[in-house]
């Protein structure tokens, strides 16, 4: 136990320190801002089969039922290498005050997304010699976003600069009561941590609001808060997997500061005010199949359910009092992955799948800290068994984010109004490499 306990504290303060300086702030590549770079093997699949194919530690993720299903104690540790795109294109954005209207500019904000890259690390162990009692630790990061279009772009109005990062820390149990059955469940340890800034047009300047005399308003805040997860893995046939998992909404209070420049020809003052943030994020839940064909081949599928209407607003509270809201009215959605697994030979294992998955935003509230689309994932990976301790995973997505419509119209400030018309479509490549330990 000694040599384990001392293997296992190395594995979580590497895994931690890790995650803690890269954890992700790219646009995130499943709808919104769900991030689906869990597990480099799930990734391969497009996540067809992710809560019930349990290949490797990753499953503490998609279901930690399948914990029961590994062969012995792994540590997995993976990362993702994202090179976001998108483009947008003005179809009439303006800014007015009471002196006049004016289009908001001809710069279209560029590409706001840098090639990110995201962490995740797992940790499997059994406690019974009969591999019935598992306990695990997963360290990830399922909400991110990233983006930064310039104080001078034409929807400065709505946004110039989002950020949002998580750290997931989940505690995992998975018992399996009889050979056909598992059931697991772990506890959600959250930290969030968020930004948001946008341009505020002058309600002053002569003809009409320009960059030159903007103010400017910089929120942000952090919160540590805990949900839940739970799943079922069922074996009802030799070569049938059903997998049923369930995350929990988690409601962040983000305790924070807002920090309010105001236009210059107004005096340009700056005020920073305490206050609270309100981010609730989505629950989510996956039923997935895998099914073997032959000795070979197994066909996988996914659908999910996530719960976006819990992200129906921002609400900021002032601590003097006052506030504001921010309408975002996300949907529920759905996505559905199909996928497959081919083992070609003693060593390498292939994997392919498809993804559709729809946008939560609609065409009323759609924003630009957001610019999102229904996505197509199109994947492809293998495994690599190096010798009986170490496997390789590798891992190669494009992502389709379909064209989309941005009309918003809002009052910034007494006296002024904004509308933010805008095109936006885009795309996103990721390259994947894990390593797994089997002890």
């Amino acid at each position: 136990m000694t040599i384990y306990n001392l293997k296992f504290s190395r594995f979580l303060f590497t895994s931690i320190l890790a995650t803690s300086l890269f954890t992700p702030l790219s646009k995130a590549d499943a709808a919104a801002f769900y991030i689906q770079e869990q597990s480099v093997s799930a990734l391969g699949t497009a996540s067809a089969g992710s809560a019930a194919l349990a290949e490797d530690a990753s499953t503490i993720f998609f279901n930690p039922a399948g914990m029961t299903e590994l062969s012995g104690g792994q540590i997995m540790v993976g990362g993702h290498i994202l090179r976001p795109s998108a483009n947008t294109n003005d179809l009439g954005s303006t800014a007015s005050n009471g002196f006049g209207t004016v289009s908001t500019g001809t710069n279209d904000g560029g590409n706001p997304f840098d090639v990110e890259g995201i962490p995740n690390a797992y940790f499997a162990y059994p406690v019974l010699a009969d591999n019935s009692l598992w306990l695990g630790l997963g360290i990830s990061a399922p909400f991110g976003l990233a983006n930064n279009y310039g104080s001078t772009w034409i929807g400065r109005y709505d946004s110039v600069e989002s950020e949002l990062k998580t750290i997931d820390i989940a505690p995992s149990i998975a018992y399996a009561p009889t050979d056909w059955l598992s059931v697991g469940a772990g506890v959600n340890v959250q930290y969030a941590d968020a930004r948001l800034t946008s341009a505020i047009p002058s309600p002053l300047t002569a003809g009409g609001p320009v960059a030159a005399t903007d103010g400017f308003s910089d929120l942000a805040g952090d919160a540590l808060t805990a949900g839940f997860n739970a799943g079922i893995l069922l074996k009802p046939v030799d070569g049938t997997k059903v997998g049923v998992h369930y995350r929990s909404a988690i409601s962040h209070e983000l305790e924070g500061r807002i920090i309010i420049t105001n236009p210059v020809d107004a005096g340009g003052a700056v005020t920073n005010l305490a206050g609270n943030v309100g981010l609730d994020l989505p629950d989510i839940a996956t039923v997935s199949l895998a099914q073997k064909i032959t000795d070979r081949l197994e066909l996988l599928g996914s659908v999910s359910w996530i719960g976006w209407n819990n992200f129906d607003s921002i609400p900021v509270e002032f601590a003097v009092g006052g506030g504001s809201t921010k309408t975002l009215n996300y949907e529920n959605t759905n996505s559905f992955a199909i996928g497959a697994r081919y083992q070609l030979n003693d060593k390498w294992l292939l994997r392919a799948g498809y993804q559709f998955d729809e946008t939560p935003t609609n065409d009323q509230f759609r924003t630009t800290s957001i610019p999102d689309g229904d996505r197509q994932w199109f994947a492809a990976g293998a495994s690599y068994d190096v010798n009986e301790k170490w496997t390789l995973d590798f891992g190669a997505v494009y992502v389709d984010v379909a064209k989309e419509n941005i009309n918003l119209t809002e009052v910034p400030t007494a006296g002024t109004s904004v509308t933010t018309n805008v095109s936006t479509e885009g795309n996103v490549g990721i390259l994947s490499l894990a390593a797994t330990y089997k002890f």
